[in-house]
């Protein structure tokens, strides 16, 4: 009798990508096309660092589910519409670790690269991030671009609790966190990419 053939690894793969991200969409819907944008902004930024193309889609991956970990925080944290308190702001800070475990779990042959980078995407260039305190080139560099690509979406995107920021008012604030919480080498690739591909801003 005839085995049934196994399933197409890369179909399978995709299908249980698809699956995250309307795991996200159903848990909430801005963090779903936040991910998404940034996950568009950093494998174009990760190009323009000069990474090879394995490397970009690594970086393109992580971005877009760089918030995975928020589905296991609770409903009043996650969707308040204010400002979060020190005991929530605590609470949100576990969701970097939580997105490295999800992605780990899904058992694909990049998990453990990517899910590196989605744990450390909140870390700062002077060692003042989390979960890890991780201080300059220690950040995966991978992780580096999605923080800059992350803190631009985040702050020209309208939020519950304040209006989009404008474009040119986001790039100072950016740039007033150079050495700070961002990698001033991937600022720069940053700048330049918006020069040349304006359409992405």
């Amino acid at each position: 009798m005839p085995q049934p053939r196994p399933p197409d690894l890369l179909h399978a793969q995709a299908c249980l990508i698809d699956a995250l991200s309307m795991s996200l969409q159903m848990r909430d819907a801005y963090t779903r096309h936040h991910c998404d944008r940034v996950g568009l902004l950093a494998q174009h930024l990760a190009l323009h660092c000069d990474l090879d193309e394995d490397a970009c889609a690594q970086v393109g991956l992580a971005a877009r589910f760089h918030d995975i970990g928020k589905i296991g925080i609770p409903d009043e944290v996650l969707l308040s519409p204010r400002r979060h308190s020190d005991e929530e702001r605590a609470i949100m800070r576990e969701h970097p670790v939580r997105g490295e475990h999800i992605f780990l779990a899904t058992g694909r042959s990049d998990a453990a690269p990517v899910a590196r980078l989605i744990r450390a995407h909140h870390e700062a260039f002077d060692g003042s991030g989390y979960p890890d305190g991780l201080h300059g080139e220690a950040i995966p560099l991978g992780a580096r671009i999605v923080t800059i690509a992350d803190a631009y979406d985040a702050m020209t995107s309208v939020r519950p609790y304040r209006a989009a920021m404008e474009h040119e008012t986001v790039l100072r604030i950016l740039d007033e966190q150079a050495g700070g919480l961002i990698d001033p080498y991937v600022l720069r690739r940053f700048h330049g990419m918006l020069r040349n591909e304006p359409a992405l801003a």
